[in-house]
């Protein structure tokens, strides 16, 4: 690796692990929270960058976002796939997969609301 590139690495505008991109990262994880109603892929992307970030909040309001989010993410998954499962049973399956993005929707509108007033999420380990 030449110097350059090693300067050029060290000189990045910001450092995702710093507190004060903490709330940033807050916003990216809801950002692909909400592109996963198009794309399926963003909501993986989106519940790692929680986990990783679940140290660095700790303590802070920010925390019942993460803890929101990641909780989010089990139960939309859990939902889609049992409804996936049961889709061929009387329409019960498509009826769940629906309610499970409905879910995700306010679950992202909530947290995202509730981040941009800078405010921690209340009872964030509750269904709604």
């Amino acid at each position: 690796m030449s110097d350059t590139h090693a300067m050029q690495r060290r000189n990045l505008p910001f450092k995702l692990s710093a507190p004060e991109n903490d709330k940033l990262a807050v916003h990216v994880i809801y950002a692909l929270y909400a592109a996963n109603l198009i794309f399926q892929i963003p909501i993986i992307l989106a519940v790692i960058i929680a986990y990783l970030k679940r140290g660095d909040v700790q303590g802070t309001y920010l925390e019942t976002h993460v803890r929101w989010q990641v909780r989010t993410f089990w139960l939309w998954l859990l939902m889609t796939v049992v409804g996936g499962l049961t889709w061929w049973v009387l329409g019960l399956g498509f009826l769940l997969v629906g309610f499970a993005y409905l879910w995700l929707i306010y679950r992202v509108v909530k947290g995202w609301l509730k981040l941009s007033n800078e405010e921690p999420i209340v009872g964030a380990g509750d269904f709604f």
